[in-house]
């Protein structure tokens, strides 16, 4: 296949209220020639800026490409293994364009072992781009705090425990991003909650979205979509770095996420290294701040569950009583669920976000479970109690996940396995990978129990138990 030249052409707004568009294009093996236009809605996250000249911005624009680029470049079609793609960017446009240059191969070194592909980029000159909506700027005194708002349950335990502790009047500011739409209904029914009238987190809060990603009706010869979303992670961090630049060098970007999706442990071989995704994997977070402070960006990266399982996160809440009102009134409306858009053999459709087979809902049932609140009746499937879920039907694609983590349990859960499998995926500090074995241990000895304790006994003999 080759590498792929991807060229970027930004077309400026006629409005000085509205941002301009970029335009990707490529030309392919058989010398077709592709282009999409990509959609970049900034307003909401100007108002804590307030400027697009500043290298948080260039990272930020780089950020969008990468993300757009990653999601119209079909890995099946432009690459020789079915997997890794050989992508040049040649001419992404920054307003610092020096500095960004001279920090490119930090960016390939974390883009490459984020996504599993082979990339190169070069930043071209632009000039300031002229913007200014017409919206009311924030005051970045007002805010102590900045984290990313998913939706999800560990986010929406980061919400829960970082505004508690908040200082006097100030705020904490959520920064999400938006462009399924599934996602954006999940954080609008949560903060609409905390915005009532006596709601204890009322007034302590300001979300600020951006809707970034492809226009599908703009494409010229579209080669078939990618479906994933390796690089949404890079998107996610440098829209938060961005706000966190404007009020602090000294101001961290909240990363909330459970250390055992964060180390993401592949279950059978299959999975392994770049086929196992490494959204916020702490090599991926290493390398980043590597890059970012090589451009002057020294706001920080911190996940303070980071040697935490879900559970653990769910349970430590729960043990403050203030905590505990806040999450039992809203963790209903977050969803951790991968696949809850394929519900045509869910035996529980209405009313209902979650498919309960998928990992991320597995992990969401252990923590409830720890505080009491596992709920068959509140998912799709209930894997110990189902009309259409077959565990031992191989022929069953939707039950491969839990399959595979049943596997896992009983033939590959131990220290070795799992040190070896840290190697690999590129933890090479030593006390880093002491620890994150042991949290890898203890985060599926708590599921090693909820099995125990609910599983039939076909499940718990195919973990072992």
């Amino acid at each position: 296949m080759g590498t792929l030249n991807i060229h970027v052409n930004f077309i400026p707004s006629e409005n000085i209220r509205k941002f301009g568009k970029f335009r990707l294009s490529f030309t392919d093996g058989n010398n077709v020639e592709h282009s999409v236009e990509t959609k970049f809605n900034f307003e909401s996250l100007w108002r804590i800026g307030g400027e697009t000249d500043s290298i948080a911005f260039d990272f930020l624009v780089f950020s969008v490409i990468v993300y757009d680029i990653d999601r119209a470049i079909n890995r099946h079609r432009f690459s020789d293994d079915g997997w890794m793609r050989n992508l040049s960017i040649i001419d992404i446009p920054a307003v610092n364009d020096v500095a960004m240059n001279q920090a490119a191969t930090l960016f390939v070194k974390a883009v490459n072992f984020l996504t599993g592909d082979q990339w190169s980029f070069r930043f071209v000159h632009i000039e300031p781009y002229t913007y200014n909506p017409e919206v009311e700027r924030l005051n970045v005194d007002d805010y102590q705090k900045v984290s990313l708002f998913s939706g999800g349950l560990d986010s929406l335990i980061g919400f829960v425990d970082e505004a508690y502790t908040l200082d006097g009047n100030k705020k904490i500011l959520l920064i999400s991003h938006v462009e399924q739409g599934k996602e954006g209904k999940d954080q609008k029914r949560i903060l609409t909650k905390c915005s009532v009238n006596g709601h204890p987190y009322q007034g302590k809060f300001t979300q600020l979205s951006v809707s970034a990603g492809l226009k599908p009706s703009t494409w010229v010869n579209n080669p078939g979509p990618e479906g994933t979303f390796r690089s949404r992670s890079l998107l996610f961090f440098a829209m938060g770095l961005y706000a966190c630049y404007h009020i602090s060098p000294n101001t961290p970007l909240i990363v909330p996420e459970n250390g055992t999706i964060s180390i993401n442990i592949p279950l059978d071989k299959g999975r392994r290294s770049s086929c196992s995704t490494r959204t916020t994997h702490p090599t991926f977070i290493h390398r980043l701040e590597d890059a970012i402070s090589a451009i002057g960006i020294m706001n920080k990266l911190y996940n303070p569950y980071r040697l935490k399982s879900k559970a653990d996160m769910m349970f430590e809440t729960f043990t403050n009583v203030d905590k505990k009102q806040v999450l039992l009134g809203l963790y209903q409306d977050s969803c951790s669920c991968a696949k809850r858009s394929h519900k045509r053999w869910w035996d529980r459709k209405e009313g209902v976000n979650h498919c309960g087979k998928c990992l991320p809902c597995i992990y969401r049932r252990v923590a409830l479970d720890i505080v009491g609140l596992d709920d068959p009746s509140q998912i799709g499937i209930d894997i110990f109690n189902s009309r259409h879920f077959r565990i031992t039907d191989h022929s069953q694609q939707s039950s491969s996940d839990v399959r595979s983590l049943l596997y896992f349990l009983r033939n590959r859960c131990n220290y070795e396995t799992i040190a070896q499998e840290l190697r690999l995926n590129g933890v090479t500090d030593v006390h880093e990978l002491a620890d994150y074995v042991r949290l890898a241990l203890h985060s599926y000895d708590q599921i090693k129990d909820w099995i125990r304790r609910k599983g039939t006994t076909t499940i718990k003999s195919m973990a072992g138990l």
